[in-house]
């Protein structure tokens, strides 16, 4: 979107909050003081009022139709002209109390400058004189009050014009700032790569000295070059992240992991240089935790790294202490402590804050003995707040320091807990519902979870089947794929909302996890968002939502599975690529002979599918294609457990044109290829199994 086509919506939505407003003072100021035009006056008044609210109501309508920039920009011009010479109507009919609309005038002209320019301020200032100038030659109270009307008009001129270089002087330094910003991006993506490019080799050639040399001195600076490469690796990691941050563009995933995976790789990256030091490295997880999570592992073990880091970099002596405790558990949400504590030099008291501002250096000394940018406590802070905490310090000279932070983190709950809440989600049958979604697999996976429940279930494959369908059929409850092939679905949801005058319950089903996706579907109107995969729970919950308690509860029809644990069976499968668990719950998502089976078929042509496409998109560097691409392989991922494809898929979602550059050659597509292979080679021996049971 332009950024004329996203002013024309923000002024459409004023347009609307200020003019009925306007609108409805007009019709008291007549009814109470009357109009100096007598009964014709009234009548007057009546067509001003509706051809006010119909001018409203069709630029709202206009904007939501809007394909081509040049609409928009015709659109500018037109509201340039028809919003003061509405204005100029209502001053013209309501008399001497009209005097309180003229403030309106400046507030339309200024909206035009500071959202769409110079050139549509100075059309709007063009009507407005033109239609005030009108106004006093034609209204009875403004030709008896000249000196007025001219003092006003007068004020419509000089006003304008002066605020006219202070927009330009605004406009003018935003688009410095946002050059500059760009330019900075542009730097830093070009310094990443020119800087990993030779980076790769060096870390390539000597680890192939250190496996080949014979020579113990070899060998010994060999691994010291391997040490300062990945220090160096982390410094523009740091580097890259601080900008991100700057342009707001770092943005926490939520994707699952296992806590116990990340410290132990936390463990293995440090240990052998607190070996080289003489110093006893820990990493302790509270017992308790025994759950996967659902957050940003990425982001996560950068601060840990960061604050593990520095606790290694600074402990010359004695011990580093990595520890995870469990502070509380309520309602299937760990609150988790972070700790990282060590016997090093000691922060004084006074430096407590500053060491989280970017390149700062507690001393020059220190800066050159232990070396470092300064940045990884600034970006450690930054993301350890977009979790919603605060990096904590105790620290004194001499005595070490401690650095902790609080979390919480949305425990995944599974298939055993499952039937102890299933009781308390309202099930109701016979509802009329709508499925719209481009992906064959959760087309027929929702589809079976509701007819087990025995509502009457429509499918549609694309935006424009679906559009057709709530046309010509009713339905009690919807649920529409945010992202779909045609067009997306808030489009759907808004074609449906202006073409219908009652509207069923419209869900989002999606794979994007942000909070600005669920804040933007609520926004436009959405019953709901539910997070792919998506459950019998959450879609029963939903139709209850919408539905109430109307309607026959649907009868259970619990029929333990009999067939063996996939986990028990299938031992080989490792959990970093495939969830059996997601796997296990999809078995009893329905008592049909073959529907797991349809399932895994449908899910695996599925993958190749969005991974082909997404493999192109990476290989033109259209991150347009690479977003959608990667929407759909998340969503057919999460739903039936491939985990890795899933956060790989997660990440591309949301990954940048600078941030993409700046990964290393074929990194995307090699990591890509490989879990989209190894997930589906997976999936097919356990469709084999099922197979050779039926």
């Amino acid at each position: 979107m332009t950024d004329v086509e996203s002013s024309v919506r923000v002024q459409a939505k004023v347009r609307v909050t200020v003019g009925f407003p306007v609108l409805l003072f007009g019709l008291v100021a007549v009814w109470y003081w009357g109009t100096p035009y007598g009964a014709n006056g009234f009548i007057a008044v009546g067509v001003i009022a509706i051809l006010h609210a119909l001018y409203m109501f069709s630029t709202l309508w206009l904007v939501t139709r809007m394909r081509q920039p040049s609409t928009a920009r015709a659109l500018v011009i037109g509201t340039a002209i028809l919003d003061p010479l509405l204005l100029s109507g209502w001053l013209t009919m309501t008399g001497e109390t009209g005097a309180l609309f003229v403030c309106f005038y400046l507030f339309t002209i200024l909206g035009f400058g500071f959202r769409t320019g110079r050139r549509a301020m100075w059309i709007c200032q063009a009507a407005s004189l033109t239609g005030f100038a009108m106004v006093l030659v034609i209204a009875p109270i403004w030709r008896e009050h000249p000196i007025m009307g001219l003092s006003l008009f007068t004020v419509l001129v000089v006003v304008p014009l002066y605020a006219s270089g202070l927009i330009k002087n605004l406009r003018d330094a935003h688009a410095r700032a946002e050059y500059e910003s760009q330019a900075k991006s542009q730097l830093l993506a070009k310094v990443s790569h020119e800087l990993r490019t030779p980076l790769s080799g060096i870390v390539a050639s000597a680890q192939l000295i250190s496996a080949e040399a014979m020579d113990a001195r070899l060998v010994k600076r060999a691994d010291i070059i391997l040490r300062l490469s990945n220090d160096l690796l982390l410094e523009i990691n740091d580097l890259l992240d601080s900008a991100k941050f700057e342009a707001n563009a770092l943005i926490l995933a939520s994707t699952l992991f296992d806590l116990h995976d990340v410290m132990e790789h936390i463990r293995f990256t440090f240990a052998s240089t607190a070996e080289a030091k003489n110093i006893s490295f820990t990493v302790t997880v509270d017992p308790d935790i025994k759950s996967m999570v659902q957050g940003d592992a990425h982001y996560l073990s950068r601060v840990l790294k960061n604050l593990a880091g520095n606790a290694v970099k600074f402990t010359d002596v004695g011990k580093v202490e990595i520890n995870l405790q469990l502070l509380e558990k309520i309602d299937d949400v760990y609150r988790i402590r972070f700790s990282v504590q060590d016997t090093g030099i000691g922060i004084p008291q006074e430096l407590h804050q500053q060491i989280f501002e970017p390149f700062f250096q507690a001393s020059a000394g220190a800066a050159r003995r232990y070396g470092g940018t300064g940045l990884g406590m600034s970006l450690a802070k930054e993301v350890v707040t977009l979790m919603g905490s605060e990096i904590m310090v105790q620290s004194e000279p001499g005595t070490g320091s401690l650095f902790y932070f609080d979390v919480n983190l949305p425990v995944v709950v599974r298939a055993p807990q499952e039937s102890a809440d299933v009781a308390a989600v309202p099930v109701l049958c016979g509802k009329r519902v709508l499925i719209a979604d481009d992906n064959a697999t959760n087309l027929i996976l929702i589809q079976e979870l509701l007819e087990g429940d025995r509502h009457v279930v429509t499918v549609a494959s694309s935006g424009e089947e679906a559009l057709t369908l709530l046309n010509s059929q009713v339905f009690d409850v919807i649920f529409i794929d945010y992202n779909m092939g045609d067009m997306d679905g808030a489009q759907v949801f808004q074609i449906y909302q202006f073409g219908k005058l009652a509207t069923a319950p419209v869900f989002f089903l999606t794979a994007d996890t942000t909070a600005t996706t669920s804040a933007k579907l609520q926004d436009i109107g959405a019953a709901g968002v539910l997070h792919k995969p998506i459950t019998r729970d959450e879609l029963r919950q939903a139709i209850a939502q919408a539905c109430g308690e109307d309607g026959m509860p649907a009868q259970s029809r619990p029929t333990p599975s009999t067939q063996a644990s996939l986990s028990a069976t299938f031992t080989s499968i490792s959990p970093q690529y495939l969830d059996l668990a997601v796997l296990e719950d999809l078995q009893t998502c329905s008592q049909r002979p073959g529907f797991f089976a349809e399932i895994l078929r449908s899910a695996t042509m599925d993958m190749e599918r969005n991974c082909s496409a997404l493999l192109e998109a990476l290989a033109a560097k259209d991150i347009t294609q690479i977003h959608d691409s990667a929407h759909a392989l998340s969503g057919i991922s999460v739903s039936v457990g491939a985990v890795r494809l899933a956060s790989l898929a997660s990440k591309l979602m949301r990954i940048d044109r600078w941030e993409l550059r700046a990964a290393k050659e074929d990194y995307w597509t090699l990591e890509i290829a490989q879990a989209t292979n190894r997930s589906v080679h997976d999936l097919r021996a356990i469709l084999r199994d099922q197979t050779i049971m039926h």
